[in-house]
């Protein structure tokens, strides 16, 4: 897998997939995120992820597009991190990311915010997520 391409495996496509996390994902808030995620076991290390930005907040499908294509760049550059952590680990990991801030915040900003979301769902999250799951044994 090339970690810096967003390919359409990495992407959540199925509608079983969306209804699964609507019903028995865990989900957090990390400013201006809304995370809703789901730990399954595979046989290999998988990240799908969704991205939402909802219509009641923006109302042109310019802006709606422009932040959907910045948090995209920004998961791009920053997957590293969950692969590196987790590359030893047989699961599938689905991620749900809702943008919930009412205006459209600077790439900085967000890129800065997107890690602090990242650390949050590896070292909170997920750890006790995977403890539960028993997929690891710390």
């Amino acid at each position: 897998m090339k970690l810096f391409k967003f390919s359409k495996k990495e992407r959540i496509c199925k509608r079983n997939d969306f209804q699964l996390l609507s019903s028995q994902a865990t989900s957090f808030y990390s400013y201006p995120f809304r995370c809703l995620y789901l730990v399954r076991p595979a046989n290999s290390f998988i990240v799908t992820v969704g991205i939402s930005v909802p219509k009641k907040n923006f109302k042109l499908a310019i802006r709606r597009n422009r932040i959907k294509r910045m948090i995209r760049e920004t998961y791009r550059l920053n997957k590293t991190t969950l692969y590196t952590t987790f590359e030893n680990h047989a699961m599938e990991l689905l991620i749900f990311l809702i943008y919930t801030e009412k205006k459209e915040i600077p790439y900085d900003i967000l890129y800065k915010q997107f890690n602090l979301l990242l650390n949050k769902l590896i070292h909170i999250n997920l750890r006790n997520e995977l403890k539960n799951t028993n997929i690891i044994n710390n």
